[in-house]
């Protein structure tokens, strides 16, 4: 895939791959930094292997609930977590609507020990520019940024 279509967050992040993996991969874990203050993550269910499901309801303010149904490709635990939201569990495809920000993308999260914490890349790849477009409008570096900040906080607390 073209790099042009995708959106990059690297981050050295002051905990262990392992306790950041278990903040990708346990869902009570997840419901806690996955989407950044104000935005809650109201429910979570992850299977991190591959063909689980990935789900995710965020409480937006003032817009309401927005679901994430998704589909685990890759889990390689304390390194490497892929998933897309072109499918739900199984590899099932899913209908992707016609509305601004119902638009197709696999997230590649990868972990790495380096300098006594990890190296934490999380790389989206979009199908379309305009569906990157509409991802980073909405504050990609900014909302992704600040969930990292809020997983690195947790996780180092494990």
């Amino acid at each position: 895939m073209s790099d042009d279509l995708t959106l990059v967050l690297d981050r050295h992040i002051k905990a262990s791959p392992a306790n950041v993996w278990r903040c990708w991969t346990d869902a009570a874990l997840l419901r806690e930094w996955f989407a950044p203050k104000p935005v809650e993550t109201v429910e979570a269910e992850i299977d991190a292997s591959p063909g689980g499901r990935f789900y995710t309801l965020m409480r937006i303010p003032e817009m309401g609930d927005m679901a994430g149904e998704g589909c685990v490709l890759l889990a390689e635990p304390e390194k490497r977590l892929v998933t897309t939201n072109l499918m739900r569990a199984g590899f099932v495809p899913n209908e992707i609507g016609s509305g601004e920000m119902d638009f197709g993308f696999t997230t590649d999260i990868r972990l790495a020990l380096e300098d006594g914490g990890t190296r934490y890349v999380a790389t989206v790849y979009h199908a379309t520019e305009k569906a990157k477009a509409v991802h980073e409008g909405m504050g990609f570096h900014d909302g992704w940024g600040t969930a990292a900040g809020q997983l690195e906080e947790l996780a180092a607390s494990l």
